[in-house]
């Protein structure tokens, strides 16, 4: 498919595989990775097999590695991609950070071991990976500046200003108060390490490059608290001003990640948005989701098209047999797709080309088959 023209910005999110990410071209070569998730084919990092195969030299042309929370859908594949990236800044919530965090982790791992794969896992395997590189971690927090390029240094002749828009010190501190939830008892079995329920510390990213910006919405809730969620960056005094041209929705479109402002008051009217469908359970979004984004946006775009109802239950002698017989049957996996956004340079910067790739779509599409 070949890299972007250095004066070109582009984002390309990715998903589902198991959960999503995102690659944004800055410029001139240099490239912002948001979270990993796995390729359902290729069994690596999407972001990073992406990047290899248009022949971007992922260990000096990535400068920044930013883990959006912990979740698992999130960081899978994580460490591989710091790793591979040995140039980039790595940046997560600063909570992840704190020593209370890590002394829990230390002491789960002690009592328990951590169930291969799990989120914990991870972000162990990740963290370890920064410190054997001498790499410091970039603390995540409202309203906090990540990455700045001048503008003399990248061919588009624009600076470029990455900022967290979330988590809120509220955010900050509740979770902080939750990470007792992590501790294991004495005696208790083995098992994965539970998660917050809402995903509060998940960091928003307002990436700005000249007069285009993009928000990436990561799996954001908006609670209805005025010092949480959404609500919490409308209300921010010193978040960067401006809207956004390109949205990735928050929680793969979620009802429970909207929030009627995000679209008046961060975004321009119409803007491109991209959902990453989440095909576990009753799958997301819902029917009613991809409804509402379409009424704020005509390029609307999936990664995936995939099954947003949960498929007819069968009766429970039906289930036994297969149990008794095949085993537990599993939902089939989508393939990762990817939605591509590239501007047209310094000629044309407010002109997106949108490709799809892979199984990707309109969101039309999802609803005429719905």
């Amino acid at each position: 498919m070949g890299e972007p023209a250095s004066d070109q910005i582009e984002i390309s999110v990715f998903g589902p595989g198991y959960g999503e990410s995102s690659a944004v071209h800055l410029g001139s070569g240099q490239w912002l990775i948001i979270d990993s998730c796995i390729d359902s084919a290729t069994k690596e990092p999407a972001a990073l097999r992406y990047l290899t195969d248009i022949g971007v030299d992922v260990g000096n042309a990535v400068k920044m590695v930013i883990a959006t929370h912990w979740h698992d859908d999130h960081i899978r594949g994580l460490s591989r991609v710091v790793q591979a990236c040995a140039s980039a800044k790595f940046c997560l919530a600063a909570a992840v950070t704190t020593k209370e965090f890590l002394e829990t982790l230390e002491s789960y791992n002690e009592r328990h071991g951590i169930v291969a794969g799990s989120g914990t896992s991870e972000i162990c395997a990740t963290l370890k990976q920064v410190r054997e590189d001498r790499r410091p971690a970039v603390r995540a927090i409202a309203e906090r500046n990540l990455l700045q390029i001048s503008a003399g240094e990248l061919a588009h002749g624009a600076a470029c200003e990455v900022w967290a828009l979330s988590p809120s010190d509220a955010q900050f501190e509740r979770s902080l108060r939750e990470l007792g939830n992590l501790i294991p008892k004495e005696r208790e079995a083995k098992r994965r390490a539970p998660e917050q329920g809402r995903n509060d510390l998940s960091v928003v990213a307002w990436v700005r490059v000249g007069e285009i910006t993009l928000l990436l919405g990561a799996d954001l809730e908006e609670p209805g608290d005025p010092d949480l969620g959404w609500s919490a960056i409308l209300a921010q005094a010193a978040r960067p001003q401006g809207r956004a041209s390109v949205f990735k929705i928050p929680h793969h479109g979620s009802a429970n990640g909207h929030h009627d402002r995000t679209w008046t008051d961060l975004l321009l009217s119409n803007p491109a948005t991209v959902v990453t469908p989440w095909n576990r359970g009753r799958g997301l979004p819902t029917v009613a989701d991809l409804k509402r984004i379409r009424s704020y946006s005509d390029a609307a775009f999936s990664t995936s098209q995939f099954r947003s109802a949960a498929g007819a239950r069968r009766s429970a002698a039906v289930e036994k047999q297969i149990r008794e017989t095949v085993g537990k049957l599993r939902s089939a996996q989508f393939p990762t797709g990817q939605v591509r956004l590239r501007n047209g340079g310094c000629a044309n910067p407010d002109i997106w080309c949108v490709e799809n790739f892979n199984g990707a779509c309109h969101i039309d599409e999802l609803l005429n088959s719905a």
